[in-house]
């Protein structure tokens, strides 16, 4: 029987060819092993890193906004504690759940977070896939709704509450236009600023300071890490990493002095439109800057309903369109004294007398004074002192119109000043390019409106309180700005002489103070003030009402320009009596030295 043999035979044969099998065994030992020895020494770190982040969750904590002041330490901007509720990424299972047992808590939850209520839920989870971090649902929380939400936290899973810093208007429409306001990031500015430490539902500068010194009032974002566990639940902070404190942002001080700021503001009432702006003709530092009607930048922090947002953008009078800086009008008489500058620079002097103004002056048509029965027989002072037209019609005439435009330019019209403020606009000085683009291009008409401030020209009242204080000055142009800060130094205007300026500034002392001048009624007892009133032609309605004016007139340190809407139909220049008020402020806290030295 052959059984016997041929088992012993496979038998031994197997026993004696194992390597084989050892071979690949200790192969597959040895890649495992070298395997481990990556994993658990080379990419220990990193491996350690994946943990960590998943367990440990860093959170942003916004660094705190930089305080907004006026020249005197007046808070214009500052921060105040608020409160959000927000919703958990990691628990977005539970939010089918802890959405109607809040609404059944806090009735009024659909219009907190202006969604229908049976669209909550969804709009909710929608929010909190924006990002891993927990995401804000309802900003400016009343505390009402925090303590519900605290009380009620093991019915809510998924929603918390934070304490953030929400930014804060302590005067509410004073300076509105130039201060600015905050307003929550859109999903488009979130995805271009992410990078830049943003975070959606985060708010960003608009508007005024706010948004031209946005890096500076920003500051930078800290971090605290928060552990989870392996079902992504929140187990509070850990210890294993420090947070990172946030760098709060930098104050800024404003040129503004709120006490002349609120009595331009009062002085337009709630029924005047229009604007004003009061500057340092000597550093260019803006004092008041008025653009009314104004807004209420508060209304910004807190949740605006879309009907009001629309009710703002609407208005007929437009409060958020910053008339100061963008608004443009014809400068009228204003702008006589630009003629007579380059008439004193072309050969004539105080003395030049033209022909008699009779009411009217004959150019093709008949072009009218404002004085119906005319002024008869004017030297230059006495016709900046009555505003003749009739004489800067003659003086423009004789001056011609490529003579005169290039000392538009030389007092800053035509081009924006630079001012530290968005949306600032040129305005027109027209200029032979100019009228070179027009259809009727330009005739030798033409030049008796621009001689008296209207026809094609238009300006801002930034630029016009500018311009008086260069006159006021004697030459001095220092650039306007609205934050106290070291600045260039004022240059000189050249290719005019402080003769000229003096010639100017006379005309403007009688304007006020000579008993045939236009603005008697913004005489001030004891002060001596130049003044310049003008009516700028208005195709939509009644006329606008301007005043520019400097004081004291010995050593100008403020210089305005004023402009009342639609109020031309009025018995006296509004203009005039808003800068008044303005004056009496400013003199009461800033001393006159030949008022002083008087008394």
């Amino acid at each position: 029987m052959s059984y016997g043999k041929s088992w012993e035979t496979d038998d031994k044969s197997l026993v004696r060819n194992p390597w084989p099998l050892m071979v690949l065994a200790s192969c597959f030992v040895f890649v495992l092993a070298l395997r481990l020895f990556s994993l658990q020494v080379l990419q220990y770190n990193r491996f350690l890193s994946q943990s960590v982040s998943i367990r440990i969750k860093p959170e942003t904590i916004e660094a705190p906004r930089g305080f907004i002041y006026d020249r005197n330490g007046e808070i214009l901007a500052e921060n105040q504690m608020s409160y959000s509720i927000t919703v958990d990424p990691f628990a977005r299972d539970r939010i089918d759940e802890s959405i109607p047992r809040l609404s059944s808590l806090v009735p009024e939850l659909p219009e907190l977070l202006d969604v229908p209520e049976d669209s909550m839920v969804e709009e909710v989870k929608k929010i909190s896939r924006r990002s891993n971090n927990p995401e804000k649902i309802i900003g400016d929380a009343d505390f009402h709704l925090l303590s519900i939400v605290e009380e009620y936290s093991n019915e809510l899973p998924g929603l918390g509450s934070t304490f953030d810093h929400s930014r804060h208007y302590p005067y509410g429409p004073l300076a509105a236009h130039v201060i600015g306001y905050m307003g929550e990031l859109t999903r488009e500015e979130y995805d271009r600023l992410k990078d830049e430490g943003y975070g959606y539902g985060h708010s960003i500068g608009r508007l005024g300071i706010e948004q031209y010194y946005e890096n500076v009032l920003k500051g930078q974002n800290g971090s605290k890490f928060v552990e989870m566990n392996y079902l992504s639940r929140r187990l509070g902070m850990t210890s294993e990493m420090q947070p990172v404190p946030p760098v709060p942002g930098n104050n800024i001080t404003l040129t503004l002095d709120t006490r002349l700021q609120m009595a331009a503001e009062e002085a337009f009432s709630d029924t005047v439109v229009g604007s004003l702006v009061a500057l340092d003709p000597t550093t260019g530092e803006v004092l008041a800057m008025v653009s009314a009607p104004s807004f209420d930048p508060n209304e910004f922090i807190h949740a605006m309903t879309p009907q009001r947002l629309s009710a703002l953008r609407n208005d007929a009078d437009s409060p958020l369109f910053h008339r100061a800086i963008q608004a443009t009008y014809p400068p009228g008489s204003p702008f006589k004294l630009l003629t007579a500058i380059a008439g004193l620079e072309n050969g004539f002097d105080a003395e030049t007398t033209f022909h008699p103004c009779h009411g009217v002056y004959n150019f093709g048509r008949p072009y009218k004074c404002w004085k119906a029965g005319g002024h008869g027989t004017l030297d230059m002072v006495g016709a900046i002192t009555n505003s003749c037209n009739v004489y800067f019609y003659q003086l423009g005439r004789k001056v011609t119109f490529e003579r005169w435009y290039p000392y538009g330019e030389l007092l800053g019209f035509g081009h924006t000043t630079g001012i530290d403020l968005y949306g600032e606009k040129p305005g027109t000085l027209p200029t032979p390019e100019f009228y070179e683009r027009q259809r009727e291009g330009y005739s030798p008409g033409k030049m008796l409106n621009l001689a008296i401030g209207q026809g094609e020209i238009l300006v801002t009242m930034l630029q016009l309180a500018h311009y008086v204080g260069v006159i006021a000055t004697e030459g001095i142009d220092a650039r306007p700005h609205i934050v106290m800060k070291e600045t260039e130094p004022p240059s000189r205007v050249t290719g005019i002489s402080v003769d000229t300026f003096q010639v100017v500034k006379k005309g403007m002392l009688g304007v006020v103070h000579d008993p045939q001048g236009t603005a008697k009624s913004a005489r001030i007892e004891g002060h001596f003030i130049g003044g310049k009133t003008g009516t700028a032609q208005n195709p939509h309605g009644a006329d606008h009402k301007l005043f520019t004016v400097f004081a004291p007139y010995e050593n100008p340190k403020i210089a305005i320009a004023c402009v009342a809407e639609n109020a031309g139909d009025l018995p006296y220049s509004l203009a005039v009596r808003i800068t008044r008020r303005v004056l009496q402020e400013y003199f009461t806290y800033y001393i006159d030295p030949k008022v002083a030295l008087n008394d």
